[in-house]
Formats: C-alpha cells, structure tokens, sequence
C-alpha cells in the first residue's frame, strides 16, 4: 500500500477559530483524527494542517466546512498514485479536481480540470499561476514540468506540493523535517503554532469553552413537541373532553381535521371555558396549513393558544407552541416572557430555552442579557448546538471567533 496523505489549508482563516474547528471532528470516531499526530503550521495567507497518516480527511473536511466563514481546501495523495483537492466554503462545494482521470473506472475520477478561477479567488493568486496544475494528467506529457522552476513531474504525486507553493503554502514548513537536519527552521518559530518539536505535535491553547465543544459537533436543535404539531398530545386533549364532545374526540382520532373544525368553533361558542378546545381548534388549523389545504391561520392559532393559557397557565405545550422560531418585532417580548416561564416548569430543556430566550434579547437590542443566557448555557455544559454557537460568535463571546 502506497502514501495516502491528507492536509487541510485554510486561506484567510483565524487560526484559533481553525483549530478549534479541527479539534471538535476528534469526537467523530469514524474519521480516525489524533489530534497528537497531525501538525500545524500558520502561513501569511492563513493555517493549515497536515492530518495523521490514516485520518480519513474527506469527513474531516466535509465536516469541518460548515463550521468556518474561510473556504477550506482539502489536499491529498492517493495510495501514491495520483493527487487531487476538494474546495468548499461555508459548507457549499466550489471545486474539485483530480490529477490521473478514470483510475478507478471510465469516469471515475471524471477528466475534468480544476477551476483555476475559483482557486485563485479563495487563495488570491492569479489564476494562470495555478492553472497549469489544474489539467488532467495526459500521456503526451508525462515527465515534464508543469510550471518553471517546479520540483516533480506531471505524473508525480508530488506535485501537490509544487501546487501548494503555487498557493503559498509551502509543504516542507508544514511538515518539516528533523531540526538537526535542517537548523534554518529555528528561525520561523514565531510563525508557527506552539510545537512540541521533540514529537512533532501542536499543543491546543486553554480557551474558555465547555468540554463538550471538544468532544462533538455542533448539532441542530432539538425541535420539542408542541401543542401545534403534535399529534398524540392532540388526541389525548381529545379524549379528555366531555362525552358531550365524543364526535369532535372521534374526528381527531380520525385525522379527519377539516370535518372537526366547524363543531369546534360551535363548541367554543357554546363553553368559552375549556383550554382543551382551544388547543384542538389551533392544532387543526395548524394540520390543515400544513397540508396545504387551508388558508394561513396563524393569527386565529396565536389568538386559541392565548385563550388556552388564560385557563391553564402553566400548559408547557401551549407555551411552546406560542415561541415559534420567527415572529414580529412586537411578540418578542410575550416570547421572553413564555420562555421564562417555560425555564420555571420544564427544567429538563433548559438550555433549549435559555438559547431561544438569548435570540430574543439580541432581537430586541438587549445583548448584555443575551450573553448572559448564553454564558449559563455554556457554564452548564450540557447543550452545543449551530444556534448555540452561532450566536455566541456574533455577540463576541469569550473562546468564539468571528
């Protein structure tokens, strides 16, 4: 088995905001990432790492992106045979390219040059300085030199590393040899992320973030069931009605939504009373909004959620439901004030709230009170979610980069 070899760079990047970045994919045990054996050096044009000899760097890298505001180019040799890059930003591919076309099959890699254009755009390099490596190896030309002054061959893996250069990266500082072998790299200490030079390994510096931030991804927030969507705390509601109402229980239980609707609005004509009505009308129209069969009722949901809390205060589904995602600049508050509430009687999504509440702080102006709810969120350490850091990067917290 030849050299399989992956190296991430990171043009324009923060490199405290890159290793940090790098360290969470550790988590992900599919990827074979340790941390100890990969080595980082930091350019003018931005970090970059070379991971250890079996990391699977494509999932890395892959996972690595959607974390980051600078593109990510992934480099790597194949089994000694052929080299190639992908290149994404933001988690959305630009390019890709590989140098031997059809190694594995007709097609397959495909014989396609490499976008110099986009290359030079992410790297700020013109693009007729890297083009020429970014053409599919042909016969014709095997064992020439793709640009003057070049150190390997078309037809060497190692053109990456001309490629690199041509980037302004230079893959010797990333993975220098032996010190004694090569005394003039005492002098670039200072560029360089802290080395422990006796085995190669980059020490991580001490930020203020939870364990949890080392151990896993971002993931997406959980969304929590709620009056609105759920439809088994629908039927419950249901059954708990008075058997004067057992038509109405017998059409929720049905999903016949559209046929329940007009005996409920007559019902809550009749007895204003009972929050279980309310909450049946709301989560119908909600139904038939999402099946497309109805008009927008979002105005009548809000106004039935509102009268179910007037009789059940502490209903934690009807708060839920009355929190959506979006909302005008005027239920923002009533917002924080359910959220609040809903800190108080479900303790077990705390954090979910908390987050959610911090939004809505940052919405309104407060962002003192939006860092506060984030800092009690971290402190705890339990929760470490996209929403979560997301913010925490646009209010400047502590150990987040922008």
């Amino acid at each position: 088995m030849g050299l399989f070899l992956h190296a991430l760079l990171f043009p324009g990047g923060a490199e405290k905001q890159c290793q940090q970045a790098v360290w969470r994919c550790a988590a992900d045990r599919q990827t074979n990432l340790r941390l100890d054996d990969c080595s980082w050096h930091t350019f003018a044009k931005g970090p970059a790492v070379l991971l250890n000899d079996d990391c699977l760097g494509y999932f890395v890298w892959e996972a690595i992106s959607p974390l980051l505001t600078c593109p990510v180019l992934l480099l790597y040799i194949y089994d000694d045979d052929f080299w190639g890059y992908e290149l994404a930003q933001a988690g959305r591919v630009l390019d890709m390219f590989d140098s031997l076309p059809d190694y594995f099959k007709p097609g397959r890699p495909p014989a396609r040059p490499g976008n110099a254009v986009a290359i030079a755009h992410c790297f700020k390099v013109p693009p007729e300085a890297v083009e020429p490596y970014l053409q599919p190896w042909a016969e014709t030309r095997m064992g020439e030199f793709a640009c003057p002054g070049d150190d390997f061959v078309i037809g060497d893996c190692w053109q990456l590393a001309d490629f690199m250069r041509a980037l302004g990266f230079e893959y010797d500082q990333l993975c220098p040899p032996p010190e004694a072998a090569l005394p003039e790299y005492g002098h670039q200490a200072d560029n360089a992320v802290k080395w422990d030079h006796t085995a190669a390994k980059v020490v991580p510096p001490q930020l203020p973030l939870p364990a949890i931030a080392y151990t896993q991804l971002p993931v997406d927030t959980p969304i929590l069931p709620d009056a609105l969507t759920d439809a088994a705390y629908a039927r419950q509601r249901a059954k708990t009605l008075p058997a004067e109402y057992a038509e109405i229980a017998k059409l929720i239980e049905a999903g016949q939504y559209a046929e329940a609707l007009p005996l409920l609005t007559e019902a809550i004509r009749l007895n204003s009373n009972l929050a279980a009505l309310y909450l049946l009308r709301a989560f119908c129209w909600c139904q038939l909004e999402n099946l497309k069969q109805g008009r927008n009722r979002r105005p009548e949901m809000d106004r039935d959620l509102s009268c179910a809390l007037e009789l059940e205060p502490d209903n934690v589904w009807a708060l839920r439901a009355r929190c959506p995602t979006t909302g005008t600049s005027k239920r923002y508050q009533r917002h924080i004030a359910d959220l609040t509430r809903l800190l108080e009687l479900d303790e077990e999504n705390q954090d979910i709230y908390q987050v959610s509440r911090a939004y809505r702080w940052h919405w309104v102006g407060d962002d003192e009170a939006a860092k506060a709810d984030l800092a009690a969120v971290l402190q705890r350490g339990r929760l470490w979610t996209v929403d979560l850091t997301y913010l925490c990067r646009e209010l400047q917290m502590p150990g987040f980069l922008i």
